[in-house]
Protein backbone atom coordinates (compact mmCIF):
# COMPACT_ATOMS: atom_id res chain seq x y z
CA UNK A 1 0.00 0.00 0.00
CA UNK A 2 2.47 2.46 1.19
CA UNK A 3 1.56 5.89 0.11
CA UNK A 4 -1.09 5.64 -2.22
CA UNK A 5 -4.36 6.90 -1.66
CA UNK A 6 -6.73 3.61 0.09
CA UNK A 7 -10.30 3.35 0.18
CA UNK A 8 -11.37 2.72 3.78
CA UNK A 9 -14.26 1.81 5.55
CA UNK A 10 -14.56 2.97 9.58
CA UNK A 11 -16.84 1.40 12.16
CA UNK A 12 -18.56 3.99 14.77
CA UNK A 13 -17.35 6.71 12.54
CA UNK A 14 -19.86 8.58 14.77
CA UNK A 15 -18.46 8.14 18.05
CA UNK A 16 -15.61 9.69 20.29
CA UNK A 17 -12.91 8.39 18.35
CA UNK A 18 -14.60 7.72 15.44
CA UNK A 19 -15.21 10.98 14.00
CA UNK A 20 -11.34 11.79 14.68
CA UNK A 21 -10.44 8.61 12.80
CA UNK A 22 -12.86 9.93 9.57
CA UNK A 23 -11.47 13.78 9.42
CA UNK A 24 -7.77 12.01 9.57
CA UNK A 25 -8.71 9.65 6.55
CA UNK A 26 -10.17 12.32 4.35
CA UNK A 27 -7.12 14.90 5.57
CA UNK A 28 -4.58 12.07 3.93
CA UNK A 29 -6.60 12.07 0.60
CA UNK A 30 -7.95 8.30 1.31
CA UNK A 31 -11.43 7.63 -0.33
CA UNK A 32 -13.55 7.24 3.42
CA UNK A 33 -16.65 5.21 4.56
CA UNK A 34 -18.29 5.12 7.44
CA UNK A 35 -20.37 2.50 8.86
CA UNK A 36 -22.83 3.67 11.07
CA UNK A 37 -26.27 2.81 12.43
CA UNK A 38 -29.61 3.77 10.71
CA UNK A 39 -30.56 7.45 12.49
CA UNK A 40 -33.54 7.05 14.34
CA UNK A 41 -35.57 10.35 14.64
CA UNK A 42 -35.68 10.62 18.38
CA UNK A 43 -31.65 10.59 18.20
CA UNK A 44 -29.89 13.32 19.56
CA UNK A 45 -29.19 15.72 16.75
CA UNK A 46 -24.91 16.23 17.13
CA UNK A 47 -25.16 12.86 15.33
CA UNK A 48 -27.02 13.93 12.12
CA UNK A 49 -24.76 17.01 12.53
CA UNK A 50 -22.21 15.18 12.43
CA UNK A 51 -23.12 12.96 9.33
CA UNK A 52 -23.99 15.93 7.81
CA UNK A 53 -20.11 17.55 8.34
CA UNK A 54 -18.71 13.92 6.50
CA UNK A 55 -20.89 14.59 4.16
CA UNK A 56 -19.88 17.48 3.23
CA UNK A 57 -15.74 16.32 3.35
CA UNK A 58 -16.92 13.85 1.15
CA UNK A 59 -17.46 11.03 3.07
CA UNK A 60 -19.62 8.31 1.71
CA UNK A 61 -22.13 7.16 4.39
CA UNK A 62 -23.43 3.90 4.64
CA UNK A 63 -26.10 3.13 7.72
CA UNK A 64 -26.56 -0.50 8.26
CA UNK A 65 -26.34 -3.00 11.20
CA UNK A 66 -23.31 -5.17 11.96
CA UNK A 67 -25.91 -8.44 11.82
CA UNK A 68 -26.56 -7.69 8.24
CA UNK A 69 -24.54 -10.07 6.74
CA UNK A 70 -25.15 -8.98 3.23
CA UNK A 71 -24.87 -5.61 3.57
CA UNK A 72 -21.37 -6.04 5.18
CA UNK A 73 -20.04 -8.38 2.75
CA UNK A 74 -20.94 -5.95 0.13
CA UNK A 75 -19.42 -2.72 1.61
CA UNK A 76 -16.48 -4.44 2.46
CA UNK A 77 -15.89 -5.71 -1.48
CA UNK A 78 -15.58 -1.98 -2.08
CA UNK A 79 -12.44 -1.02 0.33
CA UNK A 80 -9.38 -2.06 1.14
CA UNK A 81 -9.07 -1.09 4.45
CA UNK A 82 -11.13 -1.39 7.56
CA UNK A 83 -10.86 0.17 10.73
CA UNK A 84 -12.96 -0.62 13.74
CA UNK A 85 -13.77 2.01 16.51
CA UNK A 86 -16.74 0.73 18.14
CA UNK A 87 -17.01 1.06 21.94
CA UNK A 88 -16.44 -0.81 24.57
CA UNK A 89 -19.81 -2.34 24.65
CA UNK A 90 -19.38 -3.22 21.38
CA UNK A 91 -16.14 -5.01 20.95
CA UNK A 92 -17.58 -8.79 20.75
CA UNK A 93 -19.67 -6.92 18.12
CA UNK A 94 -16.22 -6.65 15.91
CA UNK A 95 -16.13 -10.60 15.46
CA UNK A 96 -19.51 -10.28 12.78
CA UNK A 97 -17.35 -7.73 10.76
CA UNK A 98 -14.28 -10.13 10.82
CA UNK A 99 -16.34 -13.00 9.42
CA UNK A 100 -17.57 -10.51 6.90
CA UNK A 101 -13.97 -9.63 5.86
CA UNK A 102 -13.22 -13.16 6.05
CA UNK A 103 -16.15 -13.89 3.09
CA UNK A 104 -15.34 -10.78 1.40
CA UNK A 105 -11.98 -11.44 0.86
CA UNK A 106 -10.53 -8.30 -0.05
CA UNK A 107 -9.48 -6.37 3.04
CA UNK A 108 -6.16 -5.79 2.93
CA UNK A 109 -5.84 -4.50 6.62
CA UNK A 110 -7.97 -4.51 9.41
CA UNK A 111 -7.26 -2.18 12.73
CA UNK A 112 -9.70 -3.66 15.21
CA UNK A 113 -10.84 -1.45 18.06
CA UNK A 114 -8.44 -1.39 21.03
CA UNK A 115 -6.57 2.09 21.05
CA UNK A 116 -5.61 1.55 25.00
CA UNK A 117 -3.07 -0.39 26.77
CA UNK A 118 -1.09 -3.22 25.05
CA UNK A 119 -3.35 -5.96 26.21
CA UNK A 120 -0.95 -8.61 25.90
CA UNK A 121 2.21 -7.60 28.19
CA UNK A 122 -0.63 -6.28 31.06
CA UNK A 123 -3.02 -7.02 32.90
CA UNK A 124 -5.74 -5.17 35.31
CA UNK A 125 -8.00 -5.58 38.26
CA UNK A 126 -11.37 -7.97 37.28
CA UNK A 127 -13.49 -5.54 35.88
CA UNK A 128 -10.51 -4.40 33.45
CA UNK A 129 -9.09 -7.79 32.63
CA UNK A 130 -12.82 -8.53 31.65
CA UNK A 131 -12.45 -5.72 29.23
CA UNK A 132 -8.80 -6.87 28.26
CA UNK A 133 -9.95 -10.11 27.41
CA UNK A 134 -12.63 -9.01 25.40
CA UNK A 135 -9.32 -6.95 23.08
CA UNK A 136 -7.00 -10.30 23.31
CA UNK A 137 -10.18 -12.62 21.80
CA UNK A 138 -10.87 -10.03 18.96
CA UNK A 139 -6.84 -10.65 18.16
CA UNK A 140 -6.64 -14.06 18.51
CA UNK A 141 -9.88 -14.04 15.97
CA UNK A 142 -8.24 -12.12 14.02
CA UNK A 143 -4.80 -13.88 13.42
CA UNK A 144 -6.59 -17.38 13.32
CA UNK A 145 -8.52 -15.65 10.24
CA UNK A 146 -5.33 -15.07 8.54
CA UNK A 147 -6.93 -11.35 7.63
CA UNK A 148 -4.02 -8.50 7.65
CA UNK A 149 -3.62 -6.94 10.71
CA UNK A 150 -2.26 -3.96 12.84
CA UNK A 151 -3.28 -3.89 16.59
CA UNK A 152 -2.91 0.05 18.06
CA UNK A 153 -1.87 0.89 21.64
CA UNK A 154 -2.93 4.08 21.85
CA UNK A 155 -2.45 4.53 25.73
CA UNK A 156 -4.68 6.55 26.92
CA UNK A 157 -6.66 10.01 25.33
CA UNK A 158 -4.97 12.83 26.35
CA UNK A 159 -7.85 15.23 25.92
CA UNK A 160 -10.21 12.87 28.10
CA UNK A 161 -8.16 12.55 30.54
CA UNK A 162 -7.45 16.35 30.87
CA UNK A 163 -11.03 17.06 31.42
CA UNK A 164 -11.53 14.14 33.78
CA UNK A 165 -8.27 15.13 35.86
CA UNK A 166 -8.24 18.95 35.58
CA UNK A 167 -12.01 19.73 35.04
CA UNK A 168 -10.36 23.06 32.77
CA UNK A 169 -13.77 24.03 32.21
CA UNK A 170 -14.41 24.71 35.93
CA UNK A 171 -13.02 28.41 36.10
CA UNK A 172 -13.59 28.56 40.05
CA UNK A 173 -12.83 25.23 40.80
CA UNK A 174 -9.34 25.02 43.55
CA UNK A 175 -9.04 21.27 44.06
CA UNK A 176 -8.07 18.48 42.01
CA UNK A 177 -8.65 14.64 42.97
CA UNK A 178 -4.91 12.38 43.09
CA UNK A 179 -5.08 8.68 42.86
CA UNK A 180 -2.18 6.75 44.64
CA UNK A 181 0.78 9.16 45.73
CA UNK A 182 0.55 10.57 41.75
CA UNK A 183 3.73 9.50 41.00
CA UNK A 184 2.71 6.73 37.93
CA UNK A 185 3.82 7.31 35.33
CA UNK A 186 1.55 7.35 31.88
CA UNK A 187 0.96 8.07 28.46
CA UNK A 188 -1.33 10.99 27.19
CA UNK A 189 -1.82 11.07 23.49
CA UNK A 190 -4.27 13.75 21.56
CA UNK A 191 -7.08 11.59 20.02
CA UNK A 192 -6.76 13.71 16.82
CA UNK A 193 -2.79 12.24 16.67
CA UNK A 194 -3.87 8.90 17.59
CA UNK A 195 -6.51 8.84 15.10
CA UNK A 196 -3.56 10.14 12.48
CA UNK A 197 -0.85 7.73 13.20
CA UNK A 198 -3.56 4.97 12.91
CA UNK A 199 -4.61 6.05 9.38
CA UNK A 200 -0.69 6.39 9.04
CA UNK A 201 -0.29 3.07 10.12
CA UNK A 202 -2.94 1.14 8.04
CA UNK A 203 -1.41 2.03 4.74
CA UNK A 204 2.45 1.55 6.04
CA UNK A 205 3.49 -2.13 4.74
CA UNK A 206 5.98 -2.01 8.08
CA UNK A 207 2.63 -1.75 10.30
CA UNK A 208 1.67 -5.25 8.97
CA UNK A 209 0.48 -7.99 11.13
CA UNK A 210 2.55 -6.00 13.99
CA UNK A 211 1.18 -3.88 17.43
CA UNK A 212 2.76 -0.52 16.94
CA UNK A 213 2.57 1.55 20.28
CA UNK A 214 2.11 5.38 20.59
CA UNK A 215 4.42 6.56 23.07
CA UNK A 216 5.79 9.59 22.43
CA UNK A 217 8.52 11.04 24.94
CA UNK A 218 7.07 14.25 25.10
CA UNK A 219 3.42 12.20 26.31
CA UNK A 220 4.85 10.22 29.11
CA UNK A 221 3.72 12.36 32.33
CA UNK A 222 2.50 11.69 36.32
CA UNK A 223 -0.63 12.88 37.76
CA UNK A 224 1.61 15.04 39.63
CA UNK A 225 3.37 16.34 36.53
CA UNK A 226 0.24 17.45 34.70
CA UNK A 227 -1.49 19.20 37.95
CA UNK A 228 2.05 20.94 38.25
CA UNK A 229 1.87 21.68 34.73
CA UNK A 230 -1.55 23.05 34.87
CA UNK A 231 -0.67 24.97 37.80
CA UNK A 232 2.13 26.39 36.03
CA UNK A 233 0.03 27.93 33.13
CA UNK A 234 -3.09 28.87 34.99
CA UNK A 235 -0.94 30.81 38.11
CA UNK A 236 -3.19 28.45 40.48
CA UNK A 237 -2.38 26.44 43.03
CA UNK A 238 -5.09 23.68 43.54
CA UNK A 239 -5.97 21.48 46.79
CA UNK A 240 -5.14 18.03 46.30
CA UNK A 241 -7.04 15.02 47.37
CA UNK A 242 -5.79 11.79 47.46
CA UNK A 243 -7.72 8.58 46.86
CA UNK A 244 -5.64 5.43 48.01
CA UNK A 245 -4.93 2.63 46.34
CA UNK A 246 -7.16 0.69 48.94
CA UNK A 247 -10.38 2.81 48.25
CA UNK A 248 -9.95 2.19 44.83
CA UNK A 249 -9.94 -1.33 45.31
CA UNK A 250 -12.52 -1.50 47.19
CA UNK A 251 -14.66 0.29 44.95
CA UNK A 252 -13.85 -1.81 42.26
CA UNK A 253 -15.41 -4.31 44.33
CA UNK A 254 -18.64 -2.51 45.65
CA UNK A 255 -19.50 -0.84 42.50
CA UNK A 256 -21.55 -2.96 39.88
CA UNK A 257 -20.89 -3.45 36.56
CA UNK A 258 -19.97 -1.22 34.47
CA UNK A 259 -19.83 1.78 37.20
CA UNK A 260 -16.46 -0.33 38.65
CA UNK A 261 -14.53 -0.13 34.50
CA UNK A 262 -13.68 3.28 35.08
CA UNK A 263 -12.20 2.22 38.47
CA UNK A 264 -10.15 -0.17 37.35
CA UNK A 265 -8.71 1.85 34.59
CA UNK A 266 -7.88 5.01 37.11
CA UNK A 267 -6.13 1.98 39.15
CA UNK A 268 -4.47 0.97 36.36
CA UNK A 269 -2.92 4.10 34.50
CA UNK A 270 -2.50 6.23 37.58
CA UNK A 271 -1.42 4.06 40.27
CA UNK A 272 -0.20 0.16 38.98
CA UNK A 273 1.59 2.29 36.29
CA UNK A 274 1.12 -0.57 33.79
CA UNK A 275 1.34 1.70 30.43
CA UNK A 276 4.79 2.41 31.44
CA UNK A 277 5.70 -1.18 33.21
CA UNK A 278 7.59 -2.62 30.44
CA UNK A 279 10.27 -1.33 28.28
CA UNK A 280 10.36 -0.98 24.48
CA UNK A 281 12.81 -3.06 22.46
CA UNK A 282 14.22 -2.33 19.06
CA UNK A 283 11.74 -4.71 17.56
CA UNK A 284 8.43 -2.69 18.88
CA UNK A 285 7.06 -0.21 16.48
CA UNK A 286 7.02 3.09 18.43
CA UNK A 287 4.71 5.62 16.36
CA UNK A 288 6.73 8.64 16.61
CA UNK A 289 9.87 7.04 15.85
CA UNK A 290 8.03 5.14 12.95
CA UNK A 291 6.48 8.57 11.67
CA UNK A 292 9.19 10.84 12.79
CA UNK A 293 8.15 13.62 10.19
CA UNK A 294 4.80 13.78 11.70
CA UNK A 295 4.54 16.76 14.72
CA UNK A 296 2.31 15.29 17.18
CA UNK A 297 0.89 17.13 19.93
CA UNK A 298 2.51 17.10 23.38
CA UNK A 299 0.99 17.63 26.67
CA UNK A 300 2.70 20.69 26.82
CA UNK A 301 1.06 22.20 23.80
CA UNK A 302 -2.34 20.41 24.50
CA UNK A 303 -2.39 22.26 28.03
CA UNK A 304 -2.02 25.14 26.26
CA UNK A 305 -5.16 24.16 23.75
CA UNK A 306 -7.20 23.73 27.09
CA UNK A 307 -5.92 27.41 28.79
CA UNK A 308 -7.56 29.31 25.19
CA UNK A 309 -10.23 26.85 24.08
CA UNK A 310 -10.83 23.69 26.49
CA UNK A 311 -12.45 20.91 24.21
CA UNK A 312 -15.63 19.54 25.62
CA UNK A 313 -15.41 16.66 27.91
CA UNK A 314 -17.08 13.56 27.32
CA UNK A 315 -18.33 10.11 29.29
CA UNK A 316 -16.92 7.41 27.95
CA UNK A 317 -19.64 4.09 27.02
CA UNK A 318 -19.03 0.89 29.32
CA UNK A 319 -22.14 -0.56 28.63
Amino acid sequence: MGSEKSKILIFGATGYLGKYMVKASVSMGHLTYAYTRPFKSNEDNSKLELLKEFESMGVCIIQGELDDHEKLVSQLRKVEIVISTLAVPQYPEQLKIITAIKYAGTIKRFIPSEYGNEVDRVRGLPPLEAVFSNKRKIRRVTEAAEIPYTFVSANSFAAYFVNYLLHPHEKQRDEVVVYGGGKAKAVFNYEEDIANYTIKAATDPRTANRVMIIRPPGNIVSQLDLISAWEEKTGQTLKKIHVSHEELLRLTETLGHPDNIPVAILHNILIKGDQMSFELSKDDLEASKLFPNYKYTSVDSLLEMFLVEPIQPRLAAFA
